[in-house]
C-alpha cells in the first residue's frame, strides 16, 4: 500500500520523486519503492525523510493522522506545537 503521507506531502511541495530522493541522498528508484509501499527504509533514511517533510518518523511511517507538517502556516494567534 502506498505511503499516502509521503505522496501527499511531496505533491503539496510541488516536488518530483527524484527531487526528494536527491535531497535525502537516496536513488529515485529507492524513493519510489518506499513511497509506493513496496519497501521500508532503513532507520537513518526514515529520519532524513521525516526531517525533510517536517514531520516525525511516527507521523510519516506509522501514524494514521497527518497534521499538515510544514505545509500549513499557523493561524494568526496560534503557535506551532
Amino acid at each position: 500500500m502506498r505511503n499516502e503521507k509521503m505522496y501527499q506531502l511531496r505533491l503539496k511541495m510541488g516536488l518530483s520523486q527524484r527531487q526528494v530522493a536527491e535531497a535525502v541522498g537516496i536513488s529515485q528508484s529507492s524513493y519510489a519503492m518506499i513511497e509506493g509501499g513496496h519497501r521500508h527504509p532503513r532507520k537513518e533514511v526514515e529520519k532524513k525523510l521525516a526531517d525533510f517533510f517536517g514531520v516525525t518518523v511516527d507521523e510519516l511511517f506509522f501514524s494514521q493522522d497527518y497534521h499538515g507538517a510544514r505545509l500549513e502556516e499557523p493561524e494568526e494567534g496560534e503557535e506551532n506545537e
